[in-house]
């Protein structure tokens, strides 16, 4: 489990015609625990507390904490209880040549490397 806590900010916007956002996360009973998402379709990127906890290709799942159920990102919204979960890519996704077409920088986060899951 990467963090628990509540959605308290989705900024979206079309980028090139791609549709691309962040979240943003406050921990459950301490507010400076935070969690930030970006996402166009999917998860690329979560930074808790600021720093970098998981990039693709290694999976970053958002639960909903009432059902249990996923959230995809068209329905991130405000005020959402969740669960971020990080699930390790399979190691054929994780070679220099699967990065080059999965990793953050295919994305546009050519400044992020690939950090897998500890």
């Amino acid at each position: 489990m990467l963090f628990r806590g509540k959605i308290v900010d989705v900024e979206r916007r079309t980028v090139q015609g791609f549709a691309r956002g962040k979240m943003r996360l406050v921990g459950f009973g301490n507010l400076q625990e935070t969690m930030t998402i970006v996402f166009p379709n999917e998860n690329l990127i979560a930074w808790h507390n600021g720093e970098i906890v998981c990039t693709v290709p290694d999976l970053i799942c958002v639960l909903n904490l009432e059902h249990g159920e996923p959230v995809q990102t068209e329905m991130v919204r405000y005020g959402l209880r969740v669960a971020v979960l990080g699930l390790p890519a399979p190691a054929q996704l994780t070679t220099p040549r699967a990065l080059a077409v999965v990793g953050p920088g295919a994305f546009g986060y050519a400044d992020i490397l690939f950090q897998p899951l500890r």
